[in-house]
């Protein structure tokens, strides 16, 4: 493909100039409508950030209508895959979500599909031409706002191939493990261990995909803070918006570095937010990041 070629590029949600493009409306009855108001090139860019399943019918009408007209090389990129955090059938009865929208996505056939950071390599996995962009840029400038004696923390066993990953990237910074411990009858977190010993005068700096509820955050921080810590800061790449940010904050944590890769949220003495396009590949001719 060449990088001459005239691009077409639309977001959802739709924003600012970009939003005189398309028409975006839901029926009384509760489907979605997409309107395309302009002429599109043949190639296209599809910048998409999921915000309900409602948007994915969004996602789908809108690129239907972009191959009504004549568009024959369609770019996603989504920068949180939705359904990722159901990536295996625990419980007999359940459906494996992943599985359903990375379907759904894969049916249209996209020349290429871009994450940012996603749960597990089971999302990758089951895409078609799939590309990743990992969490390297943005942990990088979190490290920007912390000065020296940050050592990583790995939130817990899933995580940790992620984290040695990055201490790699970042040129061997310390790792820390740790890991819940749940109540095998429900599934709840009923304690943390850390592995290591006294951190007195360090930045720990807990680095994980996503914020949901945060109660492993909390706890992992409570014991932190235990091990003297200086100061506690979470780095996630996603952020649900469910989690109680003064709880977190009564845990020991002192800032959380995020983006807007599902919710529109605004930055604050202790929350900020970093714009997930900034952080992605959005010219199609730039390298892919592995």
């Amino acid at each position: 493909m060449s990088c001459n070629n005239v691009r077409s590029s639309y977001d959802l949600p739709a924003q600012g100039a970009a939003s005189d493009a398309l028409k975006l409306f839901q029926f009384g009855s509760g489907e979605q409508h997409v309107q395309v108001l302009q002429q599109s090139a043949a190639r296209v860019q599809i910048r998409y950030r999921y915000t309900g399943d409602a948007s994915i019918m969004q996602l789908l009408l809108l690129t239907d209508a972009l191959k009504r007209q004549g568009a024959s090389e369609i770019d996603l990129l989504i920068p949180y895959f939705p359904g990722a955090r159901q990536d295996r059938v625990c419980n007999d009865g359940e459906a494996l979500s992943v599985k359903v929208y990375a379907d759904l996505i894969n049916q249209q056939r996209y020349r290429q599909v871009t994450l940012f950071d996603p749960h597990s390599d089971v999302v990758v996995a089951l895409l078609d031409r799939a590309q990743v962009v990992k969490n390297y840029a943005l942990i990088e400038r979190v490290l920007s706002q912390l000065g020296n004696d940050v050592v990583l923390v790995s939130p817990d066993a899933g995580a940790n191939k992620k984290v040695f990953a990055l201490a790699t990237h970042l040129g061997g910074l310390p790792v820390i493990r740790a890991d819940k411990i749940r109540d095998v009858r429900n599934g709840a977190i009923v304690d943390t261990e850390v592995f290591c010993g006294d951190l007195s005068g360090k930045t720990a700096l807990i680095v994980d995909d996503i914020c949901a509820g945060g109660r492993t955050f909390i706890e992992l921080a409570k014991k932190l803070k235990q091990k003297n810590c200086a100061r506690i800061v979470l780095a996630v790449s996603h952020f649900e918006g469910t989690a109680n940010l003064q709880l977190l904050a009564n845990s020991g944590i002192d800032a959380v570095y995020t983006t807007n890769s599902i919710n529109d949220l605004s930055s604050d003495d202790f929350l900020t937010i970093q714009d997930i396009w900034s952080l992605m590949p959005t010219n199609p001719c730039e390298g892919e990041q592995k």
